[in-house]
């Protein structure tokens, strides 16, 4: 552990700059890292930073190249190549992400308003107790699927939006489908073998810290599940929010 906490401190640094930058090279946007460099448009929407990846270009990037460990790629930015190594570090700069936290807060949150699994209580200490789970569950799975599984099966680990040019419907189901289809590195369509094994590693290790109501074959199916529709629900958010924001401004 000490080891580990020494490495993510030298890390760190580097993330947290990376953190309001903008899981897939499959849109009509997907670009090589070896593609012709892109005009640069200087709007944070126009080049795809959108609230949950905001960020400004980099001094050391080309016009339109998006940062390395962007979470989500514009259909007008481009990608850079990231290695095995790059994934890894990928995977621990999710977890400093503003809305990494976020998103515990409202799991916790939500199973403490309807009693949910994990079943801990409805007093403090046990919202404590399912925010902790919510954290060690994420955490645990961003590792799986953007750093270990993600280079064990050479898949690239970001989203790419498909972008406003296509029709709603094709984008709403694009979206949903990335928890289950993936580009390799290579650029061939795979199976989306990291985030169904990445799921699985972190849901089987909710063995370890649930309480007995919520652990057996039952409820760790149910708990897979459920994990599936989270993802597909976030990638619609990362979809369709530059779109939403855009919408609010003109109303204004």
């Amino acid at each position: 552990m000490a080891s580990f906490a020494q490495s993510l401190t030298s890390v760190t640094p580097l993330l947290l700059a990376d953190r309001f930058e903008p899981a897939l090279p499959d849109s009509p946007g997907y670009l090589r890292s070896t593609a012709p460099e892109l005009v640069h448009e200087s709007s944070s929407l126009a080049t795809g930073d959108a609230p949950f990846d905001a960020g400004e270009q980099g001094p050391n990037l080309a016009p339109g190249e998006a940062r390395k460990y962007a979470r989500t790629i514009q259909p007008n930015q481009q990608a850079q190549t990231l290695t095995a190594k790059d994934k890894m570090v990928f995977s621990v700069a999710n977890l400093v992400r503003p809305t990494a936290p976020a998103g515990w807060l409202f799991s916790a949150g939500w199973t403490h308003l309807t009693d949910g699994t994990p079943h801990y209580g409805t007093d403090s200490a046990g919202f404590g107790e399912r925010l902790g789970a919510a954290a060690l569950k994420q955490s645990s799975q961003s590792v799986l699927i953007f750093g270990v599984f993600a280079s064990v099966f050479h898949e690239d680990p970001r989203y790419y939006v498909m972008g406003n040019n296509q029709p709603f419907k094709k984008r709403l189901i694009y979206a949903a489908s990335r928890v289950l289809l993936t580009k390799t590195d290579t650029g061939s369509e795979s199976v989306n073998w990291a985030q169904i094994s990445g799921i699985a590693g972190s849901t089987a290790l909710t063995q370890l810290y649930y309480p007995d109501r919520d652990t057996g074959w039952e409820r760790t199916v149910r708990s897979f599940g459920t994990s599936f529709l989270t993802g597909a629900a976030s990638n619609e958010a990362r979809e369709f929010f530059a779109d939403a924001i855009r919408m609010i401004r003109r109303k204004k």
